[in-house]
C-alpha cells in the first residue's frame, strides 16, 4: 500500500478524476482506511466547491459565435493581408494560366493542321504566270546570269513557251527541253 506522502500528492488529481484507473483504486482504498487522508480530501473538496461558488458561471450560448465576430474585427497586420491577397491571387491565376495553356495548345494544333490546306485553297487560281514564251524549237535553257553581264542580255533572248513559274511554294516544276 502506498505511503501518505505518495497518496497526498494524488488527493487532488484524484477529487477532480484526473487519475488513471489502478491509481484512483489505490487511493480509494487507502483513504477509506487513512483518516489523515481522508480529512484531506475532505479539505480538497470543500476548497473546489468554494472556488467554483464564488466565481459566475459565463453563459455558454453565442458563445463560439461571440469569439469569431471579435476574431473578425481584430484588425491584422498589413503582411497578413498582402499575403492573404496574393493566395487568393495565385489561386486565380493557376486556373487562369491553365486555361490560356490550354487555349494556345488547341491555337497551335489548328495552325498546324489547317496551313496546308488553307495554302492549297490561297494558290490555286491561277498559280501558274508565263515566265518566257516564244518557239517551240527553241532549245536554249534558262539563262545563267554572268557577274558584270548587262541586264538587256536577258530581254534578248528568244522567248519560250515550255518556261512557266508557280506561285504556289508545294509545287515543283521540271523543265524539260525539247530534244531536235
Amino acid at each position: 500500500m502506498p505511503a501518505c506522502d505518495q497518496v497526498k500528492l494524488l488527493l487532488g488529481p484524484f477529487d477532480d478524476g484526473e487519475l488513471e484507473p489502478h491509481e484512483m483504486e489505490e487511493v480509494a482504498l487507502h483513504v477509506v482506511s487513512c483518516v489523515a487522508c481522508k480529512a484531506a480530501l475532505e479539505g480538497y473538496r470543500s476548497l473546489g466547491v468554494a472556488l467554483r461558488d464564488c466565481t459566475p458561471q459565463p453563459a455558454i450560448d453565442g458563445f463560439s459565435a461571440a469569439v469569431l465576430k471579435r476574431i473578425g474585427h481584430t484588425p491584422q497586420p498589413w503582411w497578413m493581408r498582402c499575403r492573404r491577397y496574393f493566395g487568393q491571387l495565385a489561386e486565380h491565376a493557376g486556373a487562369s494560366l491553365s486555361l490560356v495553356a490550354a487555349g494556345a495548345l488547341v491555337a497551335l494544333l489548328t495552325a498546324w493542321l489547317v496551313t496546308p490546306y488553307a495554302q492549297r485553297l490561297r494558290y490555286r487560281s491561277s498559280n501558274l504566270v508565263q515566265v518566257a514564251s516564244g518557239d517551240k524549237n527553241d532549245v536554249s535553257g534558262p539563262s545563267e546570269e554572268v557577274p558584270g553581264a548587262s541586264q538587256n542580255a536577258s530581254l534578248e533572248q528568244p522567248p519560250s513557251s515550255m518556261i512557266t513559274l508557280s506561285n504556289d511554294p508545294t509545287t515543283t516544276v521540271i523543265w524539260l527541253p525539247n530534244q531536235p
